[in-house]
């Protein structure tokens, strides 16, 4: 996470808020596009980026855990306005 959050730094880039607003969205693009306020075809770029620079397989569950902690441990995750996209499972 330390080398997403400086390549963020150094770039200006907004990667490791977007990987937030994703996991905080359950991986729902077309929902994590809106709240970014981008095409969700920008949103694939960026997470098409995130794969291939930093090695993050973002359809592993363990990868998505580890990376939601290092966001959490940043300050980053949840995202603002990162509230669950779909409703509560009802008991």
């Amino acid at each position: 996470m330390r080398d997403l959050l400086a390549h963020d730094a150094e770039h200006r880039s907004d990667l490791a808020p977007t990987l937030a607003a994703y996991l905080s969205r359950f991986g729902d693009v077309a929902s994590t596009a809106r709240q970014l306020g981008v095409h969700p075809n920008t949103l694939r770029y960026r997470l098409r980026r995130l794969r291939t620079r930093f090695g993050l397989d973002l359809d592993d569950p363990d990868v998505r855990l580890l990376a939601e902690l290092g966001l959490r441990a940043a300050g980053l995750y949840p995202a603002p306005g990162g509230g669950p996209s779909r409703p509560a499972e009802p008991f």
